[in-house]
């Protein structure tokens, strides 16, 4: 892949996120229905940094209008939220966007914010790591969801994942990714072994129902049957992926029963 300046569409997401920076910068968007969980990526740094790898909500989230804040006096009923699944992988840390927030001190803060459980607005302490994914919910509005910021300038991203416990990682650079591409220092499966031990990616389905699954094997095959005689990410099938499967601004699951590792996104 190379980077890509955005143009117009940089130009869009400086003016709405207030951004002054001569690096290249970019953006996602994202259509979400009321009532429905989407896996988003944190793929931007916060624009003009020198210390890449950690971006605060406000600086890289922007909601449409349409998402209207809810309230922490009606306990967060309609408020959109952000589930980031916690470290130990069990549970979630949620945060909810609302205009009753306050600051530290109890005053009313005037204006929308990314808020905790006590309705305290977010400190820069509370961040979202470059690679790292996080769901997006709203119960009562529909509406867009944009991510922008400055991309990367590390030409290479290694993420990291714990055997026995899903991830959720994204592509860190803002672009659609072929799994074929990736690199991983997992343990590869067998297609023969029904996948018993094989790492799995998981990418939620346009629908936001179910998941597409891949497998990274020892024994895929091409689509003529013909052993590939390496490893690779395959389909149920045990087939050699092509094109891509993981769209930009998407986030996905991964998991390996037996093995952790890390997997490997190049520009």
């Amino acid at each position: 892949m190379k980077k890509v300046m955005f143009g117009l569409a940089a130009a869009a997401a400086i003016s709405a996120f207030g951004i002054e920076s001569a690096n290249v910068v970019g953006y996602t968007a994202k259509e979400v229905t009321a009532g429905k969980y989407y896996l988003i990526g944190t793929q931007f740094d916060k624009a003009g940094t020198t210390t890449a790898g950690l971006v605060t909500m406000s600086d890289l989230i922007n909601l449409s209008e349409t998402l209207t804040p809810g309230l922490y006096d009606d306990d967060f009923a309609t408020a959109p939220q952000i589930l980031v699944l916690k470290p130990s992988g069990v549970g979630y840390d949620t945060y909810y966007y609302i205009s009753d927030g306050t600051d530290d001190s109890d005053n009313e803060l005037g204006y929308d914010a990314w808020c905790d459980l006590d309705g305290y607005e977010l400190t820069d302490t509370v961040k979202l790591a470059l690679g790292k994914g996080f769901w997006f919910y709203s119960p009562a509005t529909s509406g867009s969801i944009t991510t922008a910021g400055q991309v990367s300038e590390v030409v290479s991203q290694t993420l990291t994942f714990t055997a026995g416990k899903y991830s959720i990682l994204c592509n860190p650079y803002p672009t659609a990714v072929s799994l074929s591409s990736l690199t991983t220092s997992a343990t590869p499966g067998l297609y023969d072994d029904d996948f018993a031990t094989a790492p799995q990616i998981l990418v939620q389905k346009p629908s936001t129902v179910g998941y597409d699954t891949y497998y990274y094997i020892s024994d895929g095959t091409d689509d003529s049957d013909n052993e590939l005689g390496y490893n690779a990410w395959c389909d149920l099938d045990g087939y050699e992926l092509e094109g891509s499967q993981i769209g930009a601004g998407a986030a996905f699951w991964i998991y390996s029963s037996t093995t952790g590792g890390s997997i490997t996104f190049s520009l």
